[in-house]
């Protein structure tokens, strides 16, 4: 029972009031949980720590961690708390065998007060990590900020004790706390934890930007890991992985649980999309194998395999419908038991087949890449393609990866890399195909109005974020519909699309003037723009930027290639322009003459 953690004076005094004996039940009962939250190394993409969150007793107030720490600091038994959290935590992380043995690191919250305590009784967590077994070299110790310090010297003198047992020290929340960089330059920590306020909304607001690009650089030239806590979104994620942040933790990477797990629940996508044509679907994977009737006998398959050593799989197929899928090792594993020959190989071979799996030959090779990562298929290692639902052949796992690599090679070659989009040649191929379908399209051209300025007020690295934050905009803009996004280069981009020009279009303008307040500094808001240089170099006001975006709707028998297209659909974007950006100007091609 952990109240022998209260002395009796403690004790008698918490029974003394209704709060005190619910605290004191608490250390009785030991009824505190703690959760585990991933803290995940962005340049590894993995699990790098757990934190440890703990929480009292549900469904009461001291529930919350801020009610329980704080009444236990109100009644003077804090320390007891944080030992009883403490230990609690470390028994369950132990308990879990399989992830600290994974050699993941614990961040244990340890409130300033419990240190500076002169009932602190040194070794205890050491003690604690030799009985549970737990490698030292493991724990950081999180100093969490409940008050203010008052006494430095004291609280380094207690900090460095842990660090001298062989503990890191990491700060919690800088920026929210009383000390802030101060703390920082006396302890000199492993990690410092920054504020999830300054992280949120950081793809679109300037301000906290420039703040996490100062504190990066700070933290590599001091030696400090930085740790952006409350990332909620996959713009955050994104801002920090080009600032260079270390680690993250947040909801959109995995909200804290009872059990660490070494699974997110985010997934990097990959940005560089991947144009699409005949050559890049299933078709060209695409290879005729030998086929089975679904009522052939165990015995003839298996005399098929035995004289074919290299033959891995054979589709069943029932009137060109396929139906299943027969793989070696699974029939051969079956025949080899005692009795397995004499007992099966009459049986007609639609009893041993596996449900297969199955994709149209015109499927894009991203989403059977995609599926079958989601899939994890172990065992299987090929899968059937059809053409209007009748068996053409099979695709081998090993060939799909072969030419997803040679994909994804290409596509990084001709991506550009502010933006991850496509660049010229993927968008040229793009709307080449496009044309060749016969089919009405748009092509919607989209420029920035005021970018330089803005670049030469906010400096370049403040102008990349933008590109950021457009590229993320169309991509938004065009999630779920049918289109292609690309970067032409510097700020412009293009949408080729069948949908609805004026639907994206209005979306793009709306979504980006959304997006553009926070790139701006509040003083620049407020006066609706910047004080800059023309480029004779006189002193000039450059409102806020904005769009113009040129649409050109293209019909077929109007152009034959890309080159007369790009012009034309550049005239549609200096008409955006001239219009006074901020709005979309349309060319219909069937307007269109050489004159």
């Amino acid at each position: 029972m952990s109240d022998s953690l209260l002395c009796e004076e403690t004790r008698a005094r918490l029974a003394d009031t209704s709060l005190g004996r619910e605290l004191l039940a608490v250390f009785q009962h030991e009824n505190i949980t703690t959760l585990f939250q991933p803290i995940v190394n962005l340049k590894k993409r993995s699990i790098y720590a757990f934190e440890c969150l703990t929480r009292g007793p549900e469904n009461t107030p001291l529930y919350s961690p801020i009610n329980l720490f704080g009444l236990a600091d109100d009644l003077g038994c804090l320390l007891q708390m944080d030992v009883l959290a403490r230990n609690v935590a470390i028994r369950n992380f132990v308990s879990a065998s399989s992830f600290h043995q994974n050699q993941a690191k614990l961040f244990i919250n340890v409130t300033v007060s419990s240190l500076l305590d002169k009932n602190h009784r040194s070794g205890k967590t050491l003690q604690l990590l030799a009985q549970s077994q737990l490698d030292l070299s493991q724990v950081v110790i999180e100093i969490t900020e409940l008050q203010p310090i008052e006494d430095c010297d004291i609280f380094l003198k207690a900090l460095n004790h842990y660090r001298s047992m062989g503990f890191k020290v990491a700060i919690d929340d800088l920026g929210s706390g009383y000390n802030g960089l101060k703390l920082w330059s006396d302890v000199k920590p492993d990690y410092v934890k920054i504020d999830k306020h300054f992280i949120s909304n950081i793809d679109s607001q300037a301000d906290k930007y420039r703040f996490m690009e100062t504190i990066v650089i700070l933290a590599k030239g001091l030696g400090t890991k930085i740790i952006a806590e409350g990332v909620e979104t996959e713009q955050e994620l994104y801002i920090l992985e080009k600032l260079g942040v270390d680690l993250v933790q947040g909801f959109l990477l995995k909200r804290p649980s009872a059990l660490p797990a070494l699974s997110l629940s985010f997934k990097w996508p990959d940005r560089r999309q991947v144009t699409v044509t005949d050559n890049e679907t299933v078709k060209v994977v695409n290879k005729h194998y030998k086929w089975v009737n679904p009522n052939e006998t165990v015995f003839e398959v298996a005399e098929y395999l035995l004289n074919n050593p290299d033959v891995v799989f054979v589709p069943v197929v029932d009137k060109g419908i396929p139906t299943g899928m027969v793989w070696r090792h699974a029939l051969m594993n079956v025949l080899a038991t005692q009795y397995g020959r004499n007992l099966h190989s009459r049986k007609s071979i639609k009893k041993f087949m596996d449900e297969p799996l199955v994709y149209n030959i015109k499927t894009p090779l991203v989403d059977v890449s995609n599926d079958i990562t989601e899939m994890g298929a172990q065992e299987k290692s090929a899968f059937i393609i059809t053409e209007n639902g009748k068996y053409v052949g099979c695709g081998s796992f090993m060939d799909l990866l072969k030419v997803m690599t040679d994909l994804k090679v290409r596509s990084a070659k001709y991506a550009n890399p502010l933006s991850g989009l496509p660049g010229n040649v993927p968008i040229q191929n793009k709307i080449q195909q496009y044309l060749d379908s016969n089919m009405p399209f748009s092509v919607i051209y989209v420029d920035v109005d005021h970018f330089k300025a803005y670049n030469d007020c906010y400096s370049f690295e403040q102008g990349d974020q933008v590109i950021a934050a457009i590229a993320n905009v169309l991509e938004s803009v065009m999630a779920g519909k049918e289109g292609f996004v690309g970067h032409i280069g510097g700020d412009d981009f293009v949408i080729v699309t069948e949908e609805d020009h004026e639907t994206v279009a209005n979306s793009v303008l709306s979504d980006f003037r959304f997006a553009s307040q926070g790139f701006y500094t509040e003083e620049d808001r407020e006066r609706g723009g910047i004080q800059s240089f023309s480029r004779d170099g006189e002193p000039q006001f450059f409102p806020m930027m904005t769009l113009s975006v040129g649409v050109l709707l293209v019909y077929p028998d109007i152009f034959v290639h890309t080159q007369k297209l790009s012009s034309v659909a550049t005239r549609a974007k200096k008409g955006a322009k001239s219009a006074g950006g901020n709005q979309f100007f349309v060319i219909d091609s069937r307007d269109y003459t050489d004159a």
